[in-house]
């Protein structure tokens, strides 16, 4: 039996391209807010150096893009161009933010794909990504606890101290990408191999899920229902196990933070009002759709229209795309599920707990999204890129019988 270490006949990636994808990851919970609704991601302008200095060493390789990733361009690009004959411009907000955008994500799919030749790069990949976001969220968690217990305000918390935002900004962002790492960390376990050991592992699920807890985001707990489904459907003692562990673990929780845990709880998971405002978004939407069904009413319409963003991914393509938009989206994260499937069925066994893990996480984000517009945040895209570079991965099996013999001594 082999490790994960290289089987494949591929050379290693450029060293420059791969430091700088790992600082990327590294970098990924921290974002600034740097002006009236302008954020600053440090890992951003990683990827810009990527441009910069490594541009030639990214390679184009061919399983791990599909028609999908050149339907969603060509999709931004159209609606951009119904957007400007509709108003006589294109907003600067979406060209910015909306159009430019794009390419950072794509940026980065692509150094993603490029880097990751064998599975010892996909692992290696994982636990960087999931060791930074727990260490991040354990002084997220500490600052929390310390300002629900004494009142210290920190950058840490929104909504006066009761919602755990961490360095994201936003609750609901940052319990995704716990609910991301933490689905990622569980999924590796369910192998011989986890990411990490005792008690590395056990601080990082008590971490985690304290920080899931402590956003208060329906979208997040949404999202990590949706995973544990797929993980029961796969893996059932797993799911069973973690289930079981979380209401063990309930009980110390409450007695820990005291007896106006609970109304706080239940202030912060109901919000009324914010729920009603959602689904007035989604019929707004659904409004615009009918206005203009086939090709929408052109990127950043609803937004202008209604004031604000329309907190659902598919609401948004809905409404601004038009239903090729949303049949673009669904096919384009569709064939992520696909590939992931393919690549969880015929991957070495060793290989099999990280790909479940990739899978875990894309429902999670999927989920995710149907609560806020997820489309763009950068730790999907890392999940998007690793399942494009399990399937080319395990393609290799196939194509190469070399792999299949080092695979069984």
């Amino acid at each position: 039996m082999t490790s994960l270490v290289a089987i494949e006949n591929v050379a290693p990636p450029p060293k420059l391209l791969s430091a700088l994808l790992a600082g990327y990851v590294v970098l990924l919970p921290y974002q600034f807010e740097v002006g009236n609704e302008v954020n600053f991601a440090p890992a951003d302008v990683l990827m810009l150096l990527v441009l910069v200095l490594a541009a030639g060493q990214l390679k184009y390789r061919k399983p791990a893009w599909t028609i999908w990733h050149f339907a969603i361009a060509t999709l931004f690009a159209a609606g951009s161009l119904v957007a400007a004959l509709r108003f006589g411009v294109l907003d600067r907000y979406e060209f910015v933010n909306k159009d430019a955008g794009l390419l950072l994500p794509f940026l980065s799919y692509a150094a993603i794909t490029t880097c990751i030749t064998r599975w010892e790069d996909l692992r290696r990949i994982l636990r960087v990504f999931t060791f930074t976001v727990v260490v991040e969220n354990i002084m997220a968690v500490t600052a929390f606890l310390l300002s629900y217990f004494f009142g210290t305000s920190n950058p840490f918390v929104r909504y006066g101290g009761l919602r755990l935002s961490g360095m994201l900004l936003d609750p609901n962002a940052y319990g995704g990408l716990l609910v991301a790492a933490y689905v990622i960390l569980e999924g590796a376990s369910v192998g011989p191999e986890p990411l990490f050991k005792w008690p590395t592992l056990w601080v990082s699920r008590v971490s985690l899920l304290l920080g899931i807890l402590f956003t208060f985001s329906r979208s997040a707990w949404v999202a990590l229902g949706l995973a544990l489904v797929l993980l029961f459907l796969v893996q059932t003692r797993a799911a069973i196990r973690l289930v079981l562990g979380g209401l063990i673990g309930a009980p110390s929780l409450l007695l820990l933070m005291g007896q106006r845990f609970v109304p706080v709880f239940e202030e912060m998971a109901s919000r009324p009002k914010q729920v009603q405002g959602r689904f007035d978004l989604i019929q707004d939407a659904f409004q615009a759709f009918s206005l203009h069904p086939f090709f929408g009413g052109g990127i950043g319409s609803f937004r202008l229209g209604e004031g604000e963003i329309a907190h659902n991914s598919a609401m948004w393509f809905l409404a601004d795309f038009g239903i090729v938009g949303l049949a673009v989206l669904l096919g384009f994260l569709g064939w992520f599920f696909a590939k992931g499937w393919f690549a969880y069925r015929f991957a070495p066994v060793r290989a099999k707990p990280l790909v479940l893990a990739l899978l875990l996480a894309h429902t999670a984000m999927f989920g995710l999204a149907m609560g806020i517009e997820a489309f763009y945040q950068r730790h999907w895209w890392l999940v998007l890129g690793l399942i494009a570079s399990s399937y080319s991965l395990t393609l290799n099996r196939f194509n190469d019988p070399s792999c299949e013999r080092v695979e069984q001594r």
